[in-house]
């Protein structure tokens, strides 16, 4: 009997280790099929994105702000003559007269535009047409001729006074120079 004894107990401890096997694999098996599930249930039940705005649903890629338009370059001056802008005889009083009280004579522009061409350099106008309150401020003569445009105060930079007054004196002008200042006065 003890064999068939012995025989009973190793198949008894066989089948309990099959049994207790295949209840582990089973465990491991559930668990590992378990985790792979979650996540998909997880992603089932969680709230869809919430919808984009309209106008981001249309604008595509971003694109960077516009910058500000940049600003129209000034005006090109109005020409007296070929090397004078117009404002340069302007009358340079604190805003009493607009700085036009009259216009400058025409011929002056003339002689004046002639009187640069022949030193071949800038001619700078000092002063132009004048009203009666700048020509009082300059101590201008009452009868100054800058009052009617007919006289402008000027110099050219490296031109001594005395040779830019024979230059404006060949071309029909009066003169006065001011060899102290620098400058010349110059009429018609």
């Amino acid at each position: 009997m003890n064999v068939k004894i012995k025989k009973q107990v190793v198949l008894l401890i066989l089948a309990a280790i099959m049994v207790t096997s295949a209840c582990f694999l089973a465990g491991q098996m559930h668990r590992a099929g378990g985790a792979a599930k979650r996540p998909e249930t997880e992603t089932a039940a969680s709230e869809p994105p919430e919808p984009l705005p309209p106008e981001a649903q249309n604008a595509g890629p971003e694109e960077a702000p516009m910058p500000p338009p940049e600003p129209a370059p000034p005006p090109a001056p109005v020409m007296a003559t070929a090397h004078f802008a117009r404002d340069e005889y302007r009358c340079d009083c604190a805003g009493y007269c607009g700085g036009w009280p009259c216009e400058m004579n025409p011929a002056l522009l003339d002689k004046i535009e002639a009187l640069r061409c022949a030193c071949g350099s800038p001619v700078i106008i000092t002063s132009g047409v004048r009203c009666e309150a700048r020509n009082d401020e300059v101590g201008g003569v009452p009868w100054s001729f800058h009052k009617r445009g007919d006289a402008a105060d000027l110099y050219c930079p490296g031109v001594p006074v005395g040779d830019l007054a024979q230059m404006a004196q060949a071309l029909g002008m009066n003169v006065l120079p001011y060899y102290g200042s620098g400058y010349l006065h110059v009429e018609i």
